[in-house]
């Protein structure tokens, strides 16, 4: 089977949510949580503060903003999705007979049914699973066996912060959902927010669904997305072949570019696994440092690929990102807008990419066209007229 893109250069350590930019976030003031990870990490404590202010605004239910609005509207109600009993579940007593062959054909035809844009499956490595659980929300007080569905599968971890997190599922589905560039092209903003949280909200159900439409079939499932994670969505979408990871840290996708979120399925169900594609992504971005010149606060590195964890990659700064976030009101989509590959689905795009990816040759004149027709910088656009 062909290799992933990215090179391995040592052993890689499981990563430890807790240390996520978004779990840090979201550490409360003084609570168990809060000190406990401050003492271990003293030298966070103030940039963590300052990334605390951006949430903890976005949370605030003293009084309405359009901003805070828009983002619960959008993100509040896929908490519930996260629960114990959506993501997971007991598989139906027996196993439908098929083949691997058949299953992949299954599941994916029902992942696409069910409202996602790409699909691919792959090897689940253990170094892609997060070692501990760190981000909201937590299951403090949660009965083992909850009225929702039937309950928890056998195994399942991280219902509180600092649980360990062990998945030994063979193998992962890797979901993509495209947003609207139109509305991502108006901001850091409101518009950019309710699309990015619709998308979400979209991944997480398909996510919930696909996993108990395999457990229906009598295989263990679990889902994974933004408000339940258990495995980095990144290199698990890599090795399942839906792209390659960029210059930006983001999945490059032949079709969407930058422009999908991301939300996965671990299964013991025999699958046939897909091949890791290469399209070109390394050499492009080699030359191509767009998105790392638009980024209004250097997060993106415009040098070469460094270590980070034993991969050699291009590593951006995820506090760097985070603090521009809460300075511009809401999340950034600069990089995914500018990036050459995502644009509009149209013969005109799709045959660009094709050369992008099979005539690296041609790169610095795409590149050059790239620039006079969509502009060397980032140029927001007016948000819908619907929006107040």
């Amino acid at each position: 089977m062909r290799k992933p893109t990215y090179e391995i250069a040592g052993p890689i350590e499981r990563f430890d949510e807790r240390d996520t930019v978004f779990a840090r976030e979201a550490l409360v003031g003084g609570s168990r949580e809060e000190i406990l990870y401050h003492e271990k990490n003293p030298h966070l404590k103030q940039v963590d503060d300052g990334l605390s202010r951006f949430i903890n605004e976005k949370l605030d239910r003293s009084g309405p903003t359009w901003g805070r609005t828009y983002y619960q509207t959008a993100f509040a109600p896929i908490a519930h999705l996260g629960l114990p009993d959506c993501v997971d579940g007991v598989p139906a007593a027996g196993e439908m007979h098929l083949t691997e062959a058949e299953a992949s054909r299954l599941v994916k035809s029902v992942a696409l049914f069910l409202g996602a844009d790409v699909v691919g499956i792959g090897p689940l490595r253990q170094e892609w699973v997060y070692s501990h659980k760190g981000a909201r929300p937590f299951f403090e007080s949660q009965a083992p066996n909850l009225p929702l569905f039937e309950g928890m599968g056998e195994g399942y971890s991280g219902r509180r912060w600092g649980d360990p997190i062990e998945i030994d599922h063979p193998r992962a589905l890797a979901v993509g959902f495209s947003q609207d560039l139109d509305i991502l092209r108006t901001g850091p903003g409101e518009a950019s927010d309710l699309e990015i949280g619709k998308v979400y909200a979209r991944s997480a159900l398909v996510a919930c669904q696909l996993s108990s439409f395999i457990r229906s079939l009598g295989w263990s499932a679990r889902a994974h997305h933004v408000r339940n994670y258990g495995v980095l969505a990144v290199p698990v979408a890599v090795d399942a072949g839906l792209g390659e990871l960029g210059r930006s840290g983001h999945l490059l996708h032949k079709t969407y570019g930058l422009n999908l979120r991301l939300s996965a399925v671990t299964t013991d169900m025999p699958l046939t696994l897909d091949e890791p594609v290469d399209i070109g992504v390394q050499d492009f971005c080699e030359k191509c440092v767009k998105c790392a010149r638009c980024c209004p606060v250097g997060a993106i590195p415009q040098g070469p690929k460094t270590e980070a964890n034993g991969v050699i990659k291009w590593k951006m700064d995820p506090e760097k990102c985070l603090q521009y976030w809460s300075r511009a009101g809401a999340a950034c989509v600069i990089c995914q807008v500018v990036c050459p590959w995502s644009k509009a689905l149209s013969w005109y795009h799709k045959a660009i990419a094709h050369l992008a990816s099979k005539h690296p040759g041609l790169t610095p004149a795409l590149l050059l066209g790239d620039d006079l027709f969509y502009g060397k910088k980032y140029r927001p656009s007016a948000k819908p007229e619907w929006m107040v």
